[in-house]
């Protein structure tokens, strides 16, 4: 597996093993203003989403990628989300999970690994 190796987190691909991790995320009530969800998501469509998810970026306008803390533990997602490779644009979200990993400069590393 490729990732993107920084000081205290990796960036890697999502595989079909993230289904539960990304599942729990879009379906936590919590992060949908953040997302602008505003319903469930059933575990095929996610993991329909996850067995396309190798798009190429200029195919599929968005990427996301999996942090992990050194230790291979799946903390959270960085996007880039309505890529415009034209206008040289896209947007970024960056979610980190449990409120524990948080405040500890995951988020920016993981900006600055992208």
């Amino acid at each position: 597996m490729v990732t993107l190796k920084g000081e205290h987190i990796d960036l890697r691909a999502l595989e079909p093993e993230d289904l539960d991790f990304v599942y729990e995320i879009e379906n936590d009530t919590s992060f949908w203003e953040l997302s602008d969800t505003q319903a469930p998501y059933s575990r095929f469509l996610i993991k329909q989403y996850l067995e396309n998810a190798q798009q190429d970026i200029f195919e599929a306008k968005q990427l996301r990628l999996v942090v992990c803390d050194k230790n291979n533990n799946t903390i959270g997602l960085i996007d880039v989300f309505d890529f415009n490779f034209k206008n040289k644009r896209a947007g970024i979200g960056i979610l980190i999970k449990s409120e524990s990993d948080r405040f500890k400069g995951y988020g920016k590393e993981a900006l600055e690994l992208l």
